[in-house]
């Protein structure tokens, strides 16, 4: 229950703030990143979750200190998160650990040809996702897949506008 409420209300930082709060949007991905990764891997048990947690304060981290490495960092591991669950809104359900990696070079190619729009929409798009997974935790929404796509879509077009009217 709490977990959602948390994935909800950084889910709304990211989705708006994400550029301007760059450390918070790294944990974040980083830790939604590592919740797939060990998840695949170990089962989504405490353990997984421990080692996401670690790896999310250490990309917090690693955005305050080094921001230019955590920004091509962050864009592999949002990349590697976001396309297989962007394949999987239009059903299609390959290897997780082959989309992931096909995304997070595209996440890295984004940053690396334009950081300050790569960050954007990079933090937009987590923003959204982890607010649909944070109401859906907390079962405040139950919609179908075509729905689904429209509230994300809307959600991250709203972000994107948003964080790029304050730059």
């Amino acid at each position: 229950m709490f977990e959602g409420i948390l994935v909800f209300v950084a889910g709304l930082l990211v989705l708006f703030f994400g550029k301007h709060l760059f450390w918070l949007a790294a944990g974040l991905i980083a830790f939604i990143f590592g919740w797939q990764f060990f998840g695949n891997l170990f089962g989504t048990g405490i353990f997984a979750l421990i080692l996401s947690v670690v790896l999310g304060i250490f990309f917090a981290w690693l955005a305050v200190r080094f921001f230019r490495i955590a920004a091509y960092v962050v864009g592999f591991l949002a990349g590697a998160f976001g396309f297989p669950f962007l394949l999987g809104l239009f059903g299609i359900d390959f290897s997780w650990f082959l989309l992931a990696f096909i995304g997070g070079v595209l996440g890295v190619i984004l940053v690396s040809a334009a950081l300050d729009w790569g960050l954007i929409l990079i933090t937009a798009w987590v923003g959204a996702g982890a607010v649909l997974f944070g109401l859906q935790q907390q079962d405040w929404l139950t919609i179908s897949g075509t729905i689904e796509t429209v509230i994300f879509f809307g959600l991250l077009i709203l972000g994107v506008v948003w964080q790029a009217s304050r730059r």
